[in-house]
């Protein structure tokens, strides 16, 4: 299993594909790198992908501490800079929508586009409690957060305790989050992971995402914007997306009416066809060439006078994430 050494944590990961476009694939709550396998077995041709497991979830190593969305971001930026990966595409689901874009507004350089999958509205949770969603059980979670206490850990604690136990009961969640998504032996491997996550990371992700809220910032994200949503969805309402949608500069909004929650694993063929036309679609077309001739001149460099290194850079469309400390 390959891990990379970040200063801050031990990231487990997967990748895929040897092309020039990369991808960089964030997963949702009470998951792993794993919803992104069936996209990862039918990578475009011309991507590469990275898959990383979030602090608290698969087998990325396990760190005391708080679990918030500026935590994951940060973690994010040092994987990312760890790996020294050029201006990249990347994609959020749910829980990791929200990282992808608050990513977006801290660190605008590192990205081409951004792709929004089923994403925690950009008002966060909070909209839950105000409006009401058909999700009981987030509503009864998100009560509890009024007084984050020890009665509200023994609760999730608790939970997490029933569903490694009982897992036909976590299967049987999951496939009404995916309900196009048939049973089989993926279904069984989310369950597996589902089960696996830090109890702290459940109650710290939600809590943060009843906190988190960005909307009135959408007109800061600078890059062009494809957020995904499936009608059978139950968790995430299609209004508060149409809102997000609506407040960011280069957006679109598209609904699948067939997909619940987690379209790129219900339909992947289909997602990662959207996904590819979406991105040569909003990719400038100059970047290829500045990319040969970036290297035509790092290649004669010890040849070349006269030349910067500020001027070498310079020619490059984006900033790398880690030039933008």
């Amino acid at each position: 299993m390959p891990f990379l050494q970040t200063p801050s944590l031990n990231v487990h990961y997967r990748s895929a594909g040897t092309g020039e476009s990369v991808l960089v694939l964030v997963h949702g709550n009470f998951a792993s790198w794993r919803w992104w396998q069936p996209l990862m077995e039918r990578l475009p041709a011309g991507y590469r992908a990275y898959a990383p497991d979030l602090r608290g979830y698969g087998d990325t190593e396990r760190r005391r501490g708080r679990y918030t969305i500026p935590i994951l971001v940060h973690d994010l930026h040092e994987f990312t800079a760890a790996l020294r990966l050029p201006a990249f595409h990347l994609v959020g689901h749910s829980l990791g929508g929200a990282v992808a874009l608050q990513f977006a507004l801290d660190h605008p350089t590192c990205l081409h586009t951004l792709t929004l999958v089923a994403p925690a509205p950009a008002e966060g949770l909070a909209l839950f409690r105000e409006q009401g969603v058909p999700a009981p059980w987030l509503h009864r979670f998100l009560a509890l957060q009024r007084d984050a206490s020890f009665h509200t850990l023994d609760v999730v604690y608790r939970l997490m305790r029933t569903l490694r136990a009982d897992r036909p009961l976590l299967r049987n969640a999951l496939q009404q989050m995916m309900p196009s998504l048939p049973a089989g032996d993926l279904l069984e491997t989310l369950a597996e992971d589902a089960g696996r996550m830090a109890p702290g990371a459940v109650a710290g992700y939600l809590r943060g995402l009843d906190r988190w809220n960005v909307q009135e910032r959408l007109g800061e994200v600078s890059v062009p914007a494809l957020i995904l949503w499936g009608a059978r969805d139950w968790i995430i309402p299609q209004a508060a997306l149409e809102r997000t949608a609506a407040a960011l500069r280069q957006a679109e909004l598209v609904v699948w009416p067939d997909v619940g929650h987690a379209p790129q694993v219900e339909q992947p063929e289909r997602f990662a066809r959207l996904l590819g036309q979406w991105i040569e679609r909003h990719t400038p077309a100059q970047i290829p060439r500045m990319k040969r001739i970036t290297r035509i001149i790092l290649a004669f460099r010890t040849s070349l006078t006269g030349l910067s290194h500020g001027k070498i850079v310079a020619l490059i469309p984006r900033a790398r994430c880690h030039d933008d400390h």
